[in-house]
């Protein structure tokens, strides 16, 4: 009994360890894997307008001359 309980709390630490490294992605860059656009309504209209759909994608980089105020 207590191996199984080993075992079952050793799992559960690997895939709390495991999960933010498969949760990185968004699906723009999951479509952009396979070779396509993404499809969600929210991203082509972020596109249509010329930007990034920020739900998806909230992880914004600064573009060079923008400064914090």
């Amino acid at each position: 009994m207590k191996l199984i309980k080993t075992l079952v709390v050793g799992m559960f630490a690997c895939a709390l360890i495991a999960a933010p490294a498969f949760a990185g992605e968004s699906c723009c860059d999951k479509a952009k894997a396979k070779g396509e656009e993404c499809k969600h309504k929210c991203c082509v209209d972020a596109k249509a307008a010329g930007k990034v759909c920020e739900k998806c994608n909230p992880k914004t980089e600064k573009k060079e001359g923008e400064e914090k105020k």
